[in-house]
């Protein structure tokens, strides 16, 4: 009983390990081929060496992200291979102590050697299983180690060999830079003793030049010496010749200006006097038509003044007479209601009962002023209306105080009553 558990154990161990001996033999086989594959030269540009150094840094660097990388799968596989295998080993003993406690209710000896060698059978899949992980563990470290020292012998390699391509082409850049140096240094040469002869053949024109222009100055300034002396002699006869004609003319021009200020003068006030005349004239029309004008809107004052506007209109003026008359009623009545409410109010302050202290005296007062108010314009109103029942009586009733025009037949039968027209109200 106990052979089979072990044998199945060391089944399970060969064949986990087996896809692992696998993967590591191909891992193997990977580092151990060439990383570069040769290709046939070509002819490029020259790279700067610091761009292929720079090159060479990233890659390796990502190289070693890489490995990084594969490295931390790798020990998350074999994490959950372990978290496994300790679960697969807790389910059988679970399993086995279930068949254990069963087996106590039988107290047969046969029944206690079949649970030992159960037991026993257990702690070694266990064990082996331990083995098993173990040794998966240790083989995928180690394939993880030499991939990693492979790709770091490698970026070491390339960073070598670009190293060495860029000493190179430093050093050709410095034999190629010295002899263009020399080059240059020769040119130099050459072209400043061109120079020099230039310049020696150059000054001696200059010299010879200025000598020749000293001796054409010195015969110019003889010339120009005798050509001032006698243009000086000209120009003194010039001048004294020209100071008399100047005399003369600005004799003459204050005689023509004299003469003509004093026609200027004259002119001016000749002008002056035709304008004053023309300005009277026009004046005086003015003031005419201005007098006819003033005249024309008295006469149409004093005809819109003793105007009747409805005076041909009996029934219509008959009709604004007994709106008169209503309301001039009304307007009585109110007076009279007023009247006793004051009456009333200075009898209640005549009472003994009323005392000023308590504040009530202030109402009191308020309210009668109030009512006064009223009165007031209530009597107004009521003389207002005596006057437009005697200008209807004389037909004059219906014509604007203001403007002297017409009053609209609407606005006489609406507001009773009414002395100015809409326009003249809505102007203040």
């Amino acid at each position: 009983m106990a052979t089979r558990p072990a044998r199945t154990a060391k089944t399970t161990a060969a064949k986990v390990a087996a896809p692992r001996r696998t993967a590591s033999k191909t891992a193997s086989v990977r580092a151990a081929k060439p990383m570069t594959t040769s290709k046939p030269a070509t002819t490029k540009k020259a790279v700067p060496a610091k761009a292929v150094t720079t090159g060479k840094a990233v890659k390796a660097v990502k190289a070693t992200k890489a490995v990084k990388a594969v490295k931390a799968v790798k020990a998350v596989k074999a994490t959950k291979a372990v978290k496994a295998t300790k679960a697969a080993a807790s389910a059988k003993a679970v399993k086995a102590t279930k068949a254990a406690a069963s087996a106590k209710a039988v107290p047969a000896p046969a029944a206690q050697r079949e649970r030992e060698a159960r037991a026993k059978a257990a702690a070694k899949e266990r064990e082996a299983k331990a083995k098993v992980v173990a040794a998966v563990k240790a083989e995928r470290e180690r394939e993880a180690k030499a991939k990693a020292l492979a790709k770091e012998r490698e970026a070491k390699a390339k960073a070598k060999a670009a190293a060495a391509a860029t000493a190179q082409r430093e050093r050709e850049a410095k034999v190629k830079a010295a002899a263009a140096a020399k080059a240059q240094r020769e040119r130099d040469a050459k072209a400043k003793a061109a120079a020099a002869a230039k310049e020696r053949e150059a000054k001696a024109k200059a010299a010879a030049a200025a000598k020749a222009q000293r001796e054409r100055d010195a015969k110019a300034k003889a010339a120009a010496k005798e050509r001032e002396a006698k243009a000086k002699a000209k120009a003194k006869a010039a001048a004294v010749a020209k100071v008399q004609r100047e005399k003369a003319a600005v004799e003459a021009k204050r005689l023509r200006d004299a003469d003509a200020k004093r026609r200027a003068v004259e002119a001016e006030r000749l002008r002056k006097e035709r304008e004053l005349e023309r300005r009277n004239q026009e004046e005086l029309k003015r003031q005419e038509r201005r007098e006819l004008e003033e005249q024309r809107r008295r006469d149409e004052i004093e005809r819109k003044m003793h105007s009747k506007p409805y005076a041909d209109d009996p029934v219509f003026l008959a009709e604004l007479h007994d709106l008169l008359v209503e309301a001039q009623r009304v307007t009585r009545a109110q007076i009279e209601l007023l009247e006793n409410a004051v009456d009333d109010l200075l009898e209640g302050r005549e009472r003994p009962e009323y005392d000023e202290e308590d504040g009530s005296s202030a109402g009191s007062d308020f309210d009668r002023d109030q009512l006064k108010m009223q009165l007031d314009g209530e009597r107004l109103k009521n003389d207002l209306i005596v006057v437009a029942l005697g200008r209807v009586a004389d037909g004059s009733y219906g014509r604007c105080d203001t403007c002297f025009e017409p009053i609209g037949r609407a606005r006489l039968q609406a507001q009773v009553p009414v002395f100015t027209c809409v326009t003249c109200r809505a102007n203040g």
